[in-house]
């Protein structure tokens, strides 16, 4: 695989994440991962903990299905679609010099079936990105979106030393948002294994580099460090 930055950069223009779930199973705003308090903090780091203990089976990134009617005009019908073609996989979407970058965010799949999806809160007065025992399609993005869905598994730096082995421990780096109220907001996550670790951030790419962005999802290659941003509101 080749980091095709330029390529995605070019081809995203103006493209809007229409995907994404904006409103809640009841009806509310979807929140994801801002908390209130430390209550609410607390409670999506005992969900996140389900993860804690779990072999990890399978990885898969969530994106804006760019080349869609590029190489598949026949695709009449909207939907998820599943990257198959090696063409696609010699230059994926989200591939960049030190980091992954997804529209959406991703999945993870246990040995035992239970999924795990990071993805970002709606940008606006509560931002940050979380991690929930739920599928993203219905939940983190529409089920019926025109979303590119890559099986990445061990095909990543990031994650072959986590695929196949069990996760040891799941660190939401919570910070301050409203210094006066208690809220707090999660830019940053750890998943760490029993042979390496991954960092998850709020991050897109721009001309090739790695920019703070309140709805994109940034995996960090091994070798890359957190930026300084991470736990920076503006």
């Amino acid at each position: 695989m080749s980091a095709s930055g330029p390529k995605r950069g070019a081809t995203r223009s103006g493209t809007r994440k229409t995907g994404a779930v904006e409103i809640g199973a009841r009806g509310e705003g979807r929140v994801w991962s801002w908390a209130a308090s430390d209550a609410e903090a607390d409670a999506r780091r005992h969900d996140a903990n389900e993860l804690v203990g779990e072999r990890i089976r399978a990885v898969r990134y969530y994106t804006l299905d760019y080349r869609r009617h590029e190489l598949h005009p026949e695709l009449i019908d909207g939907g998820p679609r599943i990257i198959h073609s090696e063409s696609e996989w010699n230059e994926p979407t989200w591939l960049y010099d030190g980091f992954d970058a997804m529209d959406y965010g991703l999945e993870v799949t246990t040995d035992s079936g239970a999924p795990f999806s990071v993805t970002w809160d709606p940008p606006g007065d509560q931002e940050g990105i979380g991690l929930q025992p739920v599928p993203m399609l219905g939940t983190g993005v529409r089920s019926d979106a025109d979303v590119a869905i890559w099986e990445v598994g061990d095909r990543t730096a990031s994650w072959t030393p986590m695929v196949g082995r069990r996760v040891t421990g799941v660190e939401l780096h919570y910070v301050p948002w409203e210094e006066g109220r208690g809220s707090l907001w999660c830019p940053h996550i750890t998943f760490d294994g029993e042979d390496g670790h991954v960092e998850v951030v709020m991050g897109d790419s721009k001309d090739g580099g790695l920019v703070p962005s309140a709805d994109n999802v940034g995996v960090l290659h091994p070798g890359t460090s957190v930026p300084a941003w991470f736990s920076l509101k503006d």
